[in-house]
């Protein structure tokens, strides 16, 4: 278990993420949702849409973390959503909502656990053995992380 972070704690960071991202693009227009000011780095919207992708997977990894023995979870870090789903054309509302949703049904779900669930584990393809917190502190990390860039990003265009 984390030494930092309760089961309750890391399940409120988790909850907090959707508005964290929503509050970090709000008052963006298109344009710069779409600008890149920060050479050979992804846009706003770029980071928001992966993001959601991503938080799909880390959903698919606690789910099975928590119904299977030890499952096999596939690294995706090498993957290029961002070109092949067309991120640009995108409704980003859409994704909003559904990132909205989906940490609210497994944050659902994460509350309801027994003390004995939270020492599960998976084996990650690149990262070797991981608990379920640390599959729930990578998701709550990842987010985070990815707004502080679109903060960057904003101050590079001076919003």
């Amino acid at each position: 278990m984390s030494d930092t972070l309760s089961p309750a704690d890391l399940v409120a960071a988790y909850k907090r993420g959707p508005g964290i991202l929503r509050e970090a693009l709000q008052g963006m227009s298109v344009e710069a949702l779409q600008a890149r000011p920060i050479e050979g780095k992804l846009s706003s919207m770029e980071v928001a849409c992966h993001i959601v992708d991503s938080d799909q997977f880390m959903c698919d990894r606690i789910k099975r973390t928590l119904a299977t023995e030890k499952p096999l979870i596939m690294g995706v870090e090498s993957v290029d959503y961002v070109g092949a789903l067309r991120y640009h054309e995108r409704d980003l509302e859409l994704d909003l909502r559904l990132l909205e949703v989906q940490r609210e049904q497994m944050a659902t779900d994460l509350d309801r656990l027994p003390a004995e669930a939270w020492s599960r584990t998976a084996i990650h393809s690149e990262n070797g053995l991981q608990t379920l917190v640390d599959i729930i502190e990578h998701a709550v990390e990842h987010l985070e992380d990815h707004v502080a860039r679109i903060y960057e990003k904003r101050a590079a265009l001076g919003l």
